[in-house]
């Protein structure tokens, strides 16, 4: 799903929305590059994640940490504070433009998105007929 949407994002266009609201680095610790910043709150939109749960997917699972533009070895992703501003500086963007390019560029392609859940399957013997407890 991941490499799918890799080519069907214009990662341009989301970065140049996003440049004027990112920080420049002027002293101390440089931020994360603005392509992985996007990589990232993209992943966090689509997924409807947590800051915090952003952090973890991308520490836990090999293809978001590659999605996001990380070493998938050593991800060493944004923390959830970094993604927390990042996100609302992206939300303070005039008419929600940055949401709107993404929307945009997944209906011009005919995808969907549909969120999912994972279940646990539960196994019961039930007592009585050839069956145990």
């Amino acid at each position: 799903m991941l490499e799918r949407l890799d080519k069907l994002i214009p990662w341009g266009e989301l970065e140049a929305l996003a440049a004027p609201s990112y920080p420049k680095p002027v002293t101390g610790r440089p931020p994360y590059p603005l392509r992985t910043m996007v990589r990232v709150w993209t992943l966090q939109f689509l997924m409807q994640l947590s800051d915090e749960s952003s952090e973890d997917l991308i520490l836990d699972c090999h293809s978001a940490a590659t999605f996001a533009g990380l070493d998938p070895w050593r991800p060493r992703p944004p923390g959830a504070t970094a993604i927390g501003n990042f996100r609302k500086a992206v939300a303070g963007i005039e008419r929600d433009a940055f949401r709107l390019a993404l929307s945009d560029a997944l209906l011009d392609a005919g995808a969907e998105l549909r969120l999912g859940a994972v279940r646990e399957p539960v196994l019961r013997v039930m007592s009585g007929k050839g069956g145990r407890e």
